[in-house]
């Protein structure tokens, strides 16, 4: 019982003297605390007098010292240069990295490409803007409906500079023929 007693006194003696903790260093909160929160906020981009980006949310966070914002219920468009949409989308939760261009969405996607005639539902996808590509987790489903093709897999990606999309897993889907009076057979 004595061997234990001191045992423990020992024990205790090193964990009280071998801590480490230095209480004058200041957490740096940036990355924690939002810089700005805004709720019910529509955010509008501009690029050489052009709407280029137009977001809306219920719950908009940005943090400084990284570059990110948070968004909650998304909804957002996007102009091509000549003022026409491009692409019409919403999400429940939007991850923007500014600096990387990266935008994660989460949850209920939504996203229309109005020039592709594309329209892609899913709950996990990521978007590098400088690289144009559009991926899904490996095991996450995809549902893509363009003009008369309805696909549905996982392990998506999409190129927006070769215009092509790929699945890496098992896809399954239907094809529908619009077949007018005169043309059957052809």
């Amino acid at each position: 019982m004595k061997t234990l007693r001191s045992s423990l006194i020992l024990l205790s003696g090193l964990l009280l003297f071998s801590c480490s903790l230095n209480y004058d260093e200041q957490v740096n909160s940036e990355g924690v605390v939002p810089e700005f929160i805004f709720t019910n906020t529509r955010f509008t981009r501009y690029e050489n007098k052009n709407r280029t980006m137009e977001l809306e949310a219920e719950k908009l966070e940005q943090y400084k010292s990284d570059s990110a914002s948070f968004a909650k219920n998304a909804v957002f468009t996007t102009w091509k240069n000549d003022g026409s949409i491009d692409t019409k989308g919403s999400c429940v939760l939007l991850s923007i990295n500014t600096t990387d261009k990266i935008y994660t969405l989460f949850n209920d996607i939504i996203l229309k490409n109005e020039g592709q005639n594309v329209e892609i539902h899913a709950q996990n996808l990521r978007w590098d803007g400088k690289s144009e590509q559009l991926v899904s987790g490996s095991n996450d489903t995809v549902h893509i409906k363009k003009d008369n093709l309805e696909l549905e897999g996982s392990g998506f990606s999409a190129s927006g500079v070769s215009q092509s999309f790929h699945f890496s897993k098992t896809v399954h889907g239907t094809i529908t023929e619009n077949q007018e009076k005169g043309t059957e057979g052809q």
